[in-house]
């Protein structure tokens, strides 16, 4: 019936993921892009996304003989074992108890480990053949007994059992040495930190070449969670980053990776059972891996704060206090200038005095109204540096009340003097109303007029602050690929013959499903230069064959078939290897023995 109502539909498994593979020495870097738990709509649901997780599959044959280990109740293979698997955090997690065969067969949905896009397999033989296999998995349909489903693969080969065609989601790699002298620069340029408001930084990394789409510029944006608002004043506020989005922008900002409460990733912390909000860890966090491409975000406080350390005289001296306001400032953690000027009336006061009712002091206190001095003028002015006044489309000018404080003998006489009252610096509302201290200027550590600032003064009160939802910042990472001439003689002393000595067989060698063919013997030669050839003699000195390289900068290793120069099998017995860069001539020989 289900099946009638959706014109004919049958459940589908979500789209199928792009696997990209690095070889590496001794280690295969897999990722994987986002499109299956992006772009996935099943008919069946109403074209609801039902992506649930990703498996990732191990093999050292094409046929995944030694991944099909699972079994169903009568012993019969019906499944593989997964190397890898991660799904999202949504509590649907265990084994199905629905859609489950006659035999007992019943699908792993994972353990709500959260989505990733990379794995690091080490369990890897330099110069072995592995093949990758990774699927994306929806939930399936419990009410009709749907059970999960997952991608299929292919890979397909010719009458002599070469591949000759693979499903995107499908990997064959050698992990390998990389060649002798090879080395590997990344350049990377980020912009736009400059005119961010928020404090913190990120750092890009190539970690996975194989995966990195060249000439490319990202752009990387931050979700807010705005944990309190101040009514009627558009700027103040105190939020939390609980997001991050990294757009492809040569790509019309194609979504490339995200991290956000409802698909959480390895930045993110979950604090809603104590403070009612997710957060991005502080102090250094990396992303998963995105297109070869690891970002290092570091954001140094969760909420705003007053940053103690980049406060402070930027042109002249006093010793003038400034104190910020417990509470207060956190919701206008935003960096001005305090602009000193050789004009009077540089600013007035504009709070009326029937709205500072509503003023308090760096404790959070409110501060008696017989104890203010509305519309005071000042020889200075405070900037905002971060807001533009709507009206005036320049930094926004903050208020200045005075505060009447004690003199020596404990009176307040409600006239402002500057070497014994402080300053309260305030942020005013749509209506022109106080809307919150931020800091405190206090000038009574002067010990007379002459160690106050002076006109041209400048001292900068700054905030340190998570990313703003505007925030736009933009990165590019290039990978260079060279060769040290200087290394390849250091280098050469690492050649070595894999297997040595050659026994019968080896696990280099590609399995075979065909039993008339003959066995594809090998030996591999570790840490050659990229470009170089190797000979090989007899020990009497007869020259046996000639292998010419010709790998990628990266790829430092070559095969033997060990068939001579005309094609026939060589004999056991000692052979001499000798080796030539043709980049700088430097030589290297070795011995090696065949065991028949």
């Amino acid at each position: 019936q289900v099946i009638y109502e959706t014109d004919y539909r049958f459940a589908q498994p979500p789209l199928m993921p792009t696997l990209k593979a690095t070889a590496g020495d001794g280690e295969v870097l897999l990722t994987w892009d986002n499109i299956s738990e992006t772009k996935t709509r099943e008919g069946f649901l109403n074209n609801e996304n039902d992506f649930e997780g990703y498996r990732l599959y191990k093999a050292t044959d094409r046929n995944f003989t030694d991944a099909a280990l699972v079994t169903n109740a009568v012993g019969d293979q019906s499944g593989y074992k997964a190397l890898f698997q991660c799904d999202k955090v949504n509590n649907k997690k265990g084994f199905t108890e629905f859609g489950i065969a006659n035999t007992g067969t019943s699908y792993y949905l994972g353990n709500d480990s959260g989505i990733l896009h990379s794995y690091r397999d080490v369990n890897v033989q330099n110069g072995r053949t592995y093949y990758y296999v990774l699927v994306a998995y929806d939930y399936g349909i419990e009410d009709i007994g749907v059970p999960p489903s997952e991608n299929n693969w292919e890979i397909k080969v010719d009458e002599t059992e070469q591949v000759v065609f693979t499903t995107k989601n499908v990997q064959i790699v050698k992990p390998r040495p990389t060649a002798a002298g090879y080395e590997e620069t990344s350049s990377i340029k980020v912009e736009g930190k400059e005119n961010a408001l928020g404090s913190g930084t990120i750092t890009p990394a190539l970690v996975a070449k194989g995966a990195l789409r060249e000439n490319n510029r990202y752009k990387v944006m931050f979700s807010v969670d705005e944990i309190r608002v101040v009514q009627k004043c558009d700027w103040g506020r105190r939020w939390v980053n609980d997001g991050i989005y990294i757009y492809d922008a040569s790509d019309g900002n194609a979504l490339v990776y995200s991290e956000t409460p409802t698909n959480p990733g390895p930045m993110l912390v979950d604090s809603t059972e104590t403070l009612n909000y997710w957060f991005i860890q502080p102090g250094g966090v990396t992303t998963d891996i995105f297109e070869g491409i690891q970002l290092n975000v570091n954001i140094p406080v969760i909420t705003p704060e007053y940053d103690y350390i980049h406060s402070g005289w930027q042109q002249g001296t006093s010793p003038m206090t400034v104190t910020p306001t417990s509470v207060e400032s956190n919701y206008f953690s935003w960096d001005y200038d305090i602009i000193f000027t050789d004009t009077p009336n540089a600013y007035t006061g504009r709070t009326r005095v029937t709205t500072i009712t509503r003023i308090k002091d760096e404790n959070d206190t409110r501060i008696d109204n017989k104890f203010l001095i509305p519309n005071q003028s000042f020889s200075f002015y405070v900037q905002n540096n971060s807001v533009i006044d709507s009206v005036t489309h320049k930094p926004y000018v903050m208020d200045l009340m005075a505060q009447d404080m004690p003199d020596s003998l404990g009176n307040q006489n409600s006239t402002f003097e500057i070497l014994n009252d402080r300053i309260i610096v305030g942020a005013m509302d749509n209506t022109d109303r106080w809307a919150g201290s931020v800091f405190i200027i206090d000038f009574r550590a002067c010990q007379n007029a002459s160690q106050l600032p002076q006109p041209g003064d400048v001292y900068k009160v700054k905030f340190t602050r998570p990313f703003w939802k505007t925030d736009s910042l933009f990165f590019e990472v290039r990978s260079t690929q060279t060769t040290n001439k200087s290394k390849i003689k250091e280098a050469l002393e690492k050649v070595k013959v894999v297997p040595n000595p050659y026994v019968a067989t080896n696990t280099l060698e590609t399995a075979l499903a065909n039993p008339d063919f003959n066995q594809r013997r090998q030996l591999m030669f570790t840490h050659v230069p990229a470009k170089c050839s190797i000979k090989i003699f007899t020990v009497s000195g007869v020259f046996i064959d000639e292998i010419v390289v010709e790998n990628d900068t990266d790829d430092g290793i070559t095969y033997w078939d060990l068939l001579t120069k005309d094609g026939l099998e060589t004999a056991a017995g000692m052979y001499i290897w000798y080796i030539k860069a043709d980049e700088t001539g430097d030589e290297k020989m070795g011995k090696f023995a065949i065991i028949k």
